[in-house]
């Protein structure tokens, strides 16, 4: 009876440390992966568009350039706003270019998409970077009036976020960890339930003395 007892007990204990060592290694991946996010951060632009340039005046107007400059086709927002800019009898005509800092390629211009907002102008270009570089990026604005004026600025290409694909292999390993988290903890639970309380024998000898010396109290 003790030797069922004590394999009872090596055998809750081995499942009690394959825990452990399953949520050590789910630590682990974890610190390694905040670490991956944070160096991939540093490395390349993601997530959403991020200002360049806000409420600079250009041609009697106000105007923010957003960027997502990632390598191939960017994207560029040019917010225009004003006090009269809904009023006007024709929307101002916006227009951008890019070319590098350090003029290896002639510049090249872009023309825009508007997209009229409820208080303000949205344009939306898409000019294409062939790789990482440092590129002088300009607004040029043009009223109905005559008005001609251009913004500069300058922004880094990086390299496009993780695709459908390379998310999925990057969280396959969490995936297996889960499995095999769940089917550990799925094997632990049958095991408790299989579990039959086996008394220890001195606890059985115990009792077993305590009701035989209470049968002579009885038969007197």
């Amino acid at each position: 009876m003790e030797l069922f007892w004590e394999v009872d007990v090596m055998a809750e204990t081995t499942n009690l440390t394959t825990l452990r060592l399953l949520a050590r290694a789910f630590a682990i991946l974890i610190g390694g992966s905040v670490g991956f996010l944070s160096n991939s951060t540093s490395r390349a632009h993601e997530g959403p568009p991020f200002p360049v340039l806000m409420d600079q005046s250009l041609a009697g107007r106000t105007v923010s350039l957003w960027a997502d400059p990632d390598i191939g086709e960017a994207t560029f927002y040019v917010i225009v706003e004003g006090d009269d800019v809904k009023q006007e009898q024709s929307e101002p005509t916006v227009s951008l270019w890019t070319e590098p800092v350090s003029g290896r390629l002639e510049r090249v211009a872009y023309a825009t998409q508007p997209h009229p907002q409820r208080n303000h102008l949205q344009y939306e270009a898409h000019p294409v970077f062939d790789k990482r570089d440092t590129w002088r990026v300009g607004v040029t604005l043009a009223t109905d009036n005559g008005t001609t004026e251009t913004i500069t600025a300058e922004v880094e290409s990086t390299p496009p976020g993780m695709g459908a694909w390379d998310l999925a292999i990057y969280l396959f390993p969490f995936a297996l960890l889960g499995v095999a988290w769940i089917i550990a903890m799925a094997r632990r639970r049958i095991a408790l339930q299989r579990h039959i309380p086996i008394e220890h024998p001195r606890s059985i000898a115990a009792s077993s003395h305590s009701g035989a010396s209470a049968i002579p109290g009885e038969c007197e």
